[in-house]
């Protein structure tokens, strides 16, 4: 019977060490998601007519390896008026999403504000 419970308590002791392990690994890179959509909109969506311009979204340009915000494409009265595109300042980003200025880039076109905890 000693035989039996050691190797249950080996195999116990082994489980809990595996979830531990695998529990502490977080499942997100290190930093915190930027918020693109409300800096887009907060920095270029002004003006007298805010409510009617179409929203803003974000995106990677690989060409130019850069960070963008973008406006889509608008139609009135017969005309169609082409979308803004403008590069996004990461630091300001950042700020405007942690209160730091602080970014790291995660791989091409993933970027998170704060310290990069993977060093």
């Amino acid at each position: 019977m000693t035989g039996l419970s050691k190797i249950i308590g080996s195999a116990a002791l082994l489980v809990t060490a595996m979830t531990a392990a695998l529990w502490a690994v977080p499942a997100e890179a290190s930093g915190t998601a930027p918020q693109y959509r409300g800096y887009c909109e907060a920095k270029y969506r002004t003006g007298a007519l805010k409510g009617v311009k179409p929203r803003w979204s974000h995106g990677y340009n690989s060409r130019t390896k850069r960070m963008e915000c973008r406006e889509a494409d608008s139609m009135g009265f017969n005309t169609s008026v082409k979308g803004r595109t403008f590069w996004i300042n990461l630091n300001d980003l950042c700020h405007f999403t942690t209160g730091r200025s602080d970014f790291h880039w995660h791989g091409e076109g993933q970027v998170a504000c704060g310290r990069n905890d993977h060093r």
